[in-house]
């Protein structure tokens, strides 16, 4: 017997409510059954085997991947795990992160900040998938005919994300599942690496001052008890103003209203929208993170606009530097020339021009040497 249900999709646009889907009681079990598995303490690496393993018995796929890949150093570096193994293979990474840039996927994720999977058949049609060099030279080897992919961090030196293929094009219904599940699933590797962060920060001798990840712990009546030396340099950056206890005001309401959703008795802990601030071209992502004894921020920073100028060594003039810079974040031609003050029709023809000039066939290329032009 089937039932309508509502599931509650949360991600990066704010909460929407599905109703179109229809799942047995049998769905609804292994979905819960998977997202309170996840909240079980476990460090990073822990967590990806735990997730390669749920993943293969939420949903009747082919292959599975959970990892963790270096951009641009030593395989040593990689911590990915999959069912079976050999997707997991170091030539297959080699192969999937040299071809990053053909990944409409990622392009897609680095566009708009997607938090849930997304199928490869929704933005790319099998026929054009099949002529890109990472299908040839690694999906196709395996088997896989479609992939369901979610990003949880790319930064210039690793990328993080799990996966699931099948031979033949991913069900809706499959789909469906795995986008419900996506905001627990990146909570839950938030987590985790705040224990990680937590835990070595409490092994160093030199503190705070010597942690990269952005981290403040707040008691439970509101007084900072630790924040990390790149905490402090994001907070002053961001925030004018601090209050007698020493967070600004705007975090200590955004936690207020959070506060209540974080505090219920519940096996499942509620997804929280990230605080999200942009200043120039950069972007702080804020996340709360909370115990029974006290609260976490854990605050990121991105880049999400490019200056013009750190792109001249490229062979363009400088107005089509200027339309690369914002190609590079993903922004449309109708966007662009919206910016520009100009028609969409001249910013393709400009766009026509950088192709060209830089001898690539797609925009994502363009913009992949675009950001390591400006060591982004």
């Amino acid at each position: 017997m089937r039932d309508r249900r509502t599931i509650r999709v949360a991600g990066a646009r704010g909460d929407k409510r599905i109703s179109t889907y229809r799942y047995t009681r049998t769905d609804f079990d292994r979905v819960l059954a998977f997202v309170s598995g996840l909240y079980e303490p476990r460090t990073p690496e822990a967590l990806r085997e735990h997730v390669v393993l749920a993943l293969s018995a939420l949903i009747a796929t082919q292959f599975t991947s959970c990892g963790s890949i270096p951009i641009g150093s030593a395989p040593e570096g990689r911590t990915l795990c999959s069912n079976p193994p050999e997707v997991a293979s170091a030539q297959f990474d080699a192969i999937v992160t040299r071809y990053l840039p053909e990944n409409r996927v990622f392009a897609l994720y680095q566009r708009k900040c997607s938090e849930q999977f997304t199928r490869w058949s929704e933005v790319q049609s099998l026929s054009q998938l099949q002529r890109t060099t990472v299908y040839n030279e690694a999906y196709r080897h395996v088997g896989v005919r479609d992939w369901c992919t979610l990003f949880s961090y790319c930064g210039p030196d690793r990328i993080e994300g799990a996966g699931v293929g099948m031979h033949k094009q991913i069900p809706d219904a499959y789909r469906d599942i795995l986008v419900s599940i996506s905001p627990h699933l990146l909570q839950a590797f938030r987590l985790a690496h705040t224990n990680s962060a937590l835990i070595e920060l409490a092994a160093m001798k030199s503190g705070a001052n010597s942690l990269a990840r952005g981290i403040v712990a707040i008691g439970l009546d509101g007084t900072i008890t630790m924040e990390t030396a790149a905490a402090t340099r994001l907070i002053e950056k961001y925030f004018p103003k601090r209050t007698a206890r020493g967070l600004p005001e705007q975090l200590v309401q955004w936690i207020s209203r959070s506060d209540h959703t974080l505090r219920k008795a519940t096996d499942v802990p509620d997804v929280r929208r990230p605080l999200v601030i942009e200043r120039g071209g950069d972007r702080l992502t804020v996340y709360l993170l909370s115990k029974a004894e006290q609260n976490f921020i854990v605050l990121e920073e991105h880049r999400w606009a490019i200056d013009p100028a750190s792109l001249a060594a490229l062979p363009l003039t400088q107005r089509e530097l200027e339309i690369l810079a914002y190609v590079a974040v993903g922004k449309t031609n109708p966007e662009i020339g919206i910016i520009l003050g100009i028609s969409s029709r001249t910013v393709s023809k400009h766009v026509e021009h950088i192709l060209d000039g830089l001898r690539v066939e797609t925009r994502t290329a363009a913009a992949a040497m675009a950001l390591e032009a400006a060591n982004l």
